[in-house]
């Protein structure tokens, strides 16, 4: 049995990845998570994480994350990630004192899922409705307002996108990334800076839209970059 001491000396650090997606047949965003197999909290959904240098030896904070990207309880192509923040106290683990390296990540598509694995509405978790174990639904809501700040100046909403995409649904994507109607000729604007730049190419081809009305197409020449606007989108 470990003494006092040895149990207030105990310490983990994890890394946790906030997975987000856009369900087209719900138009909203959600996240991923993982129904936890072992004790603290087994049986409940959470965020995908792991603890650095546990079973495995990592030599990084991207390691592990590399590691966590790989494993069952992620497991799909990331279109971007980036890290959000750390967080740490004795309380949000019952075990000892932790801390955590939180992640946002983003998935275009519709990945496929293991038995343990289900995505739900960002919104639910982010508000709380949705309870989480350990302090994940803070860090949900963390990297849900990345994903807000992010989107007002950068091109960081088409991530959930396929690389070839219409005009409709650029602004269709960051409506809902930012919960209100976006100009079709603010969105128009940045497209036309982006095709300049040479982050979008116009294709010559065309998709079948909403109402069946063909849409021109636009290929992302640099699906891993983001493209900084040189003011917020306001509109």
């Amino acid at each position: 049995m470990p003494t006092d001491r040895e149990e207030k000396s105990a310490y983990l650090h994890t890394v946790d990845l906030c997975v987000l997606r856009y369900c087209s047949d719900s138009q909203s965003l959600q996240v991923l998570l993982n129904k936890r197999q072992a004790a603290p909290f087994a049986d409940h959904w959470a965020l995908p994480g792991l603890v650095v240098n546990g079973d495995k030896a990592d030599l990084s904070l991207d390691d592990a994350v590399k590691r966590l990207e790989n494993s069952t309880k992620v497991g799909m192509p990331l279109a971007y990630i980036e890290q959000v923040g750390t967080v740490g106290d004795a309380f949000r683990d019952p075990r000892c004192w932790s801390s955590s390296t939180f992640y946002l990540g983003i998935v275009s598509g519709n990945p496929t899922l293991r038995s343990h694995q289900a995505f739900f509405s960002l919104s639910e978790v982010a508000s709380g409705a949705l309870k989480l174990p350990f302090d994940h639904n803070q860090l949900v809501a963390a990297s849900h307002e990345r994903l807000l700040s992010k989107a007002l100046y950068s091109s960081l909403p088409l991530m959930f996108l396929d690389t070839e995409f219409s005009a409709p649904q650029a602004v269709n994507i960051f409506s809902v990334v930012l919960s209100r109607p976006v100009l079709k000729t603010s969105m128009r604007q940045r497209l036309l800076k982006m095709t300049e730049a040479g982050h979008l190419l116009e294709t010559g081809r065309k998709k079948q839209g909403e109402g069946g009305r063909p849409q021109a197409t636009l290929q992302n020449l640099r699906p891993t970059s983001l493209y900084m606007f040189d003011r917020c989108f306001q509109d």
